[in-house]
């Protein structure tokens, strides 16, 4: 007498594929694609002069390259789930900002708010996540040998 065969677990790889698919298109959407609207819209609200705007922007991005250049150790760190969702959090903290800044200090406050968030929740992330949670480390004698 045999037992019956129990049916294979559910792939788990499409679920990691839409959650890195909504990672890609929030952050990219709002992180990369949001800024030049943001200029023209903080721009139309208060009046401040496009240059100085156009600065917070730059800021906003230059701040993504100092994360994205740093995100391994942040991984390393504090992990890969912890560092996307702070990310996240400090995305939706910068655009909220850009919306509801009254003077030119916040503004830059939320451009580096957005800028570190956009890059560790939707940029970089997007590829890291998908590795980490797809592709598990090898062992240390596989990556050094024997």
């Amino acid at each position: 007498m045999s037992l019956p065969a129990s049916p294979a677990p559910p792939f788990f790889g499409w679920h990691v594929v839409a959650a890195t698919f909504l990672l890609a298109a929030f952050g990219w959407g709002t992180g990369f694609y949001g800024p030049p609207v943001f200029l023209y819209a903080v721009v139309a609200r208060t009046g401040w002069p496009v240059p100085m705007v156009s600065a917070a922007v730059t800021v906003h991005f230059l701040t993504g390259a100092v994360v994205v250049a740093n995100l391994p150790q942040l991984y390393r760190r504090f992990g890969v789930p912890v560092v996307t969702v702070l990310g996240a959090v400090l995305l939706a903290l910068g655009i909220a900002g850009w919306a509801l800044a009254a003077e030119l200090w916040q503004l830059f406050a939320a451009a580096l708010a957005s800028g570190a968030g956009w890059v560790a929740m939707g940029a970089a992330a997007v590829d890291r996540a998908d590795c980490a949670l797809v592709h598990p480390a090898p062992s240390r004698r596989a990556r050094h040998g024997p």
